[in-house]
């Protein structure tokens, strides 16, 4: 996936604070606020990447993240607590019916699956930080790139003045 931006502040020698604007692809998904408030009004992002290229400050960026670790993302964030609501959906239905509550086997395993997508969310916010620390999910600058090479949608607007 690429990114273009504006390289706003320097954090050591190899970590960059970029001003973004999300992509096309990224547009619908909610996680950086995109249901909540005015989307032009809240558009561009800071955000923290890898810097290996020495980009200066004010230079405008073109950032790559690895598909495959967007989509492990992807995974982690909607995929894995889907699972964790249907496996305890099932296995919530199967307790109450084994123990002769056929009356409530449904509730039960509404609960049980409420309980299990919840822990998982809980446990991925603990692993947050730690996540946040490592390479792993973080965009790296790939290039420095002239203000006309950036694509129409992906352009910051100008400074007010």
């Amino acid at each position: 996936m690429e990114h273009y931006g504006q390289v706003m502040e320097l954090k050591g020698q190899d970590k960059a604070i970029v001003k973004v604007r999300p992509s096309l692809s990224c547009s619908n998904c909610g996680r950086c606020g995109g249901f909540f408030g005015d989307p032009e009004k809240d558009r561009d992002r800071l955000v923290e990447v890898y810097n290996p290229i020495g980009a200066a400050r004010g230079a405008f960026v073109r950032l790559e993240a690895k598909n495959a670790e967007m989509l492990l993302a992807a995974f982690l964030l909607y995929l894995l607590p889907l699972l964790a609501l249907l496996a305890g959906l099932f296995a919530g239905r199967s307790l109450a019916l084994a123990r002769g509550l056929a009356d409530s086997a449904d509730m039960w395993g509404l609960g049980v699956g409420l309980i299990l997508m919840l822990l998982t969310f809980f446990m991925l916010r603990l692993q947050e930080k730690r996540l946040a620390k490592g390479k792993r999910f973080k965009a790296i600058i790939a290039a420095v790139v002239s203000e006309e090479e950036i694509p129409e949608h992906a352009r910051l607007p100008a400074p007010a003045e």
